[in-house]
């Protein structure tokens, strides 16, 4: 991001910053000891009943701890919550933005390191070079893995529920087209979306079944998104050549080893916040949306409210989406 901010310019005000993470969080760490000396701030481990403290003019940053179980937790008095993990719960975004508080996440900052290891995940699974890619999200992530891909000679189309900003489309050089014909179309689906509240995976049988022969799938966001038993299935099968992922859930992490030894299965449990610099990164990065949220300037990598009880429906995305829009 290149985003430049040293420990003195951190704001002095008396309004409180408090920092929910782990005490072995390297982000958490990082963030501890940039903000250490700034008036109001304070890192509490584990104890939400301290939230209640928070105002209009507080800010909470939260860890992946707060993040799995905030949907349990009334916190609705900060005015502004920045997540510190990619994979922040829909519901509780929602409840959060339905409050009144400005809610952001660190995409803008993680998302090169995002595409690159989509990139990495290219190589063993044999994606070829000008390869059709499908993205399925196009937020910050998802464009930047757009950009990668079109960089180094791939081809790429998009499918969100969100119409995209004006002229994105023709900046990053893709097309828009319903999630069917995507999956239909693509040799490397890559997923980029938040969970939503139901029940339905967005990649189940019916879209695994729609991919042409040779297609792997790349899922970054969350083991939930993809229905894991369909994915091992047709692996076994040879009807899905290559599944890659850095968050599996418990059925492809206690898949059989024989999966992996064709080549058909890679699994990643380094977080991308381990790499080298990353933490310090996103440090800066927040601690510079502190000092927007308080200037009123605005932050980077707000989460707004989706129309997300419809993400998990085939329905929603194959008839309320053109097949494309230039």
């Amino acid at each position: 991001m290149g985003i430049s901010f040293s420990a003195r310019q951190v704001p002095t005000s008396m309004s409180k910053t408090f920092l929910l993470t782990s005490e072995s969080d390297p982000v958490g760490n990082a963030i501890a000891s940039l903000l250490a000396d700034s008036a109001g701030f304070e890192r509490v481990f584990g104890d939400e009943e301290r939230l209640s403290d928070l105002g209009a003019g507080d800010v909470l940053l939260a860890g992946d701890p707060f993040a799995e179980a905030g949907r349990d937790i009334d916190v609705t008095g900060p005015g502004f919550v920045q997540f510190l993990g990619c994979r922040p719960s829909v519901e509780l975004v929602d409840r959060l933005v339905e409050s009144g508080t400005t809610v952001a996440g660190i995409s803008p900052v993680i998302a090169p390191r995002v595409a690159n290891r989509v990139a990495g995940f290219g190589g063993p699974l044999r994606v070829k070079p000008g390869a059709s890619w499908g993205v399925i999200g196009l937020g910050e992530i998802g464009a930047e893995v757009a950009r990668k891909v079109t960089a180094t000679g791939g081809s790429v189309v998009i499918a969100d529920i969100r119409t995209p900003r004006l002229g994105l489309l023709a900046e990053l050089n893709v097309r828009r087209y319903s999630l069917d014909l995507l999956v239909a179309g693509s040799d490397a689906i890559s997923v980029h979306v938040h969970l939503g509240p139901t029940a339905s995976p967005l990649i189940s049988g019916r879209e695994l079944g729609l991919m042409k022969p040779g297609a792997v799938l790349i899922n970054t966001s969350h083991p939930s998104v993809v229905d894991e038993k369909a994915v091992v299935e047709a692996l076994s099968a040879g009807t899905l050549a290559g599944y890659a992922t850095d968050c599996p859930g418990e059925v492809i992490s206690g898949v059989d080893e024989s999966l992996a030894s064709p080549g058909k299965l890679f699994i990643t449990t380094n977080p991308l916040t381990n790499q080298v610099g990353a933490a310090q990164q996103i440090a800066k990065f927040v601690a510079a949306n502190i000092q927007a949220f308080r200037d009123g300037s605005g932050v980077e990598g707000m989460i707004d409210l989706v129309d997300f009880p419809t993400v998990g429906d085939p329905s929603f995305w194959s008839s309320r989406m053109s097949p494309r829009q230039d």
